[in-house]
């Protein structure tokens, strides 16, 4: 997409305002909304100032110093580019378009810190290596109906996922979502309701690894948009209800040759597999623990990873496993592909491709090799497979203690990730949560 392209679209759709957006390392979507005019005449080429202290905030907008450069560093500002690759008009907000920027500072050097950054890296070292990946998010989310401000209804009933009786009850929430985001190019394979009451499954075709980020980032951020507009909250917070499904987002990927053959297919080997493929599995397991705090980013993600629930409690990987972190589908040829099963919902997808596609390099330069798969055997039961980790405290010093990581994604980017969840993790325990006021204050 050029610029004379992108100038055409917004004439002739009457595009009156540009958001410019990004996700930061907290996986809020930050936005800065330009007049048309002025994105045509000055941020396509130059970009948009925007003020760098913003990637040091937290979840409640707290400033974390260790984040960043501190008071003394003087939060300089940081530029915003358009990638016009991304530039999308929004049909649900008229008059409106959409693109996705990357972080610059004022003299044009990247902001390594940034999540975009840091997989475009990763992305270029598996280029070098004769590789490029594409992935898809596989998100499932709550949508509620807005009551109280103490609470929300969910907008169905019940555990029956997949009934039609059931979505034919949500079809004006499944059918908004799913043509809203085939409008905008995201690739909507299927809709369905999930295994939680107002929960859903909506599936996105394979992209390239960026694209696939962005498009996650965009499938997020639109969701949320098309259900407050319908009077809905669509929340992508992992477990929001007690004792109900949790919301993940499993991760299907896939290594292709530069030839554009899939890398993770033999048709000689006995399940398939290609050695490649055995290697990348090998990485993803051996830095399983180091991803769960980038897949599992909140304090509320741990909720998930528990037994018996189709989410995973421990590093395992099986053929159409869904007891497994790593369950490898059916398909084979040019499908050939992994699902990694641990992230949560509410994950940075730029970050947990990041990891994914480092840890599985990492399994190929070293040509590592995966334990047995799980066969005919109950995943959960079994003591000798590792446990992943029960809290972002745990994940936090696994992922800090994984050199390959932190010098794949970045020192920098590890060192201000840790600052801003350990100001969450410092919040939380300050807090009297309504669990503790019930179970204690009449008994003491």
């Amino acid at each position: 997409m050029t610029p004379q392209d992108v100038r055409r679209l917004i004439e002739e759709r009457g595009i009156r305002t540009v958001r410019v957006v990004f996700n930061d390392n907290t996986n809020v979507a930050r936005a800065r909304n330009i007049p048309a005019e002025a994105f045509l005449e000055d941020v396509i080429e130059h970009g948009v100032q925007y003020p760098s202290a913003m990637l040091s905030v937290d979840t409640s907008a707290n400033f974390v110093l260790e984040a960043g450069g501190g008071w003394a560093g003087g939060y300089g500002s940081w530029l915003l580019r358009p990638d016009l690759e991304t530039f999308t008009i929004l049909p649900w907000a008229p008059g409106t378009a959409r693109v996705i920027a990357d972080l610059y500072d004022l003299d044009g050097n990247p902001v390594e810190i940034a999540p975009r950054r840091i997989l475009s890296r990763v992305v270029e070292e598996l280029r070098r290596e004769g590789f490029t990946a594409r992935a898809a998010c596989e998100f499932e989310f709550y949508v509620f109906r807005r009551l109280a401000p103490d609470g929300y209804e969910p907008s169905w009933t019940g555990l029956n996922c997949y009934a039609e009786v059931k979505q034919a009850q949500v079809d004006d929430i499944l059918n908004a979502i799913s043509v809203g985001l085939n409008a905008i190019g995201l690739g909507i394979e299927a809709a369905n309701t999930e295994y939680g009451p107002g929960q859903f499954e909506i599936s996105m075709k394979h992209q390239p690894a960026v694209r696939a980020a962005d498009h996650a980032m965009y499938y997020k951020t639109s969701v949320k948009e098309l259900m407050q507009q319908k009077g809905y909250l669509a929340t992508f917070m992992t477990k929001p209800l007690t004792g109900r499904s949790g919301s993940g987002s499993h991760l299907h990927h896939s290594l292709y040759r530069l030839d554009g053959t899939n890398a993770f297919y033999d048709p000689d080997a006995p399940d398939g597999l290609s050695d490649i493929a055995r290697h990348f599995i090998a990485g993803e397991l051996a830095h399983a623990r180091a991803i769960c705090a980038l897949a599992n980013p909140t304090i509320n993600s741990y909720k998930r990873l528990r037994p018996y629930t189709f989410a995973p409690a421990n590093v395992s990987w099986g053929y159409e496993n869904r007891m497994c972190m790593i369950r490898v589908p059916k398909a084979r040829g040019q499908g050939t592909h992994l699902e990694n099963r641990l992230p949560g919902a509410d994950n940075n997808a730029y970050h947990l491709l990041a990891a994914v596609l480092a840890a599985g390099l990492d399994g190929i330069r070293r040509k590592l090799e995966p334990p047995a798969p799980v066969v005919d055997r109950d995943a959960y039961a079994d003591a000798s497979l590792p446990p992943l980790p029960q809290s972002l405290e745990e994940a936090l010093d696994a992922l800090n203690r994984d050199e390959v990581l932190v010098e794949m994604l970045g020192a920098d980017f590890v060192r201000s990730y840790t600052a801003l969840k350990n100001s969450e993790l410092r919040r939380f325990r300050d807090h009297v949560t309504d669990w503790e006021v019930n179970e204690y204050a009449e008994l003491f």
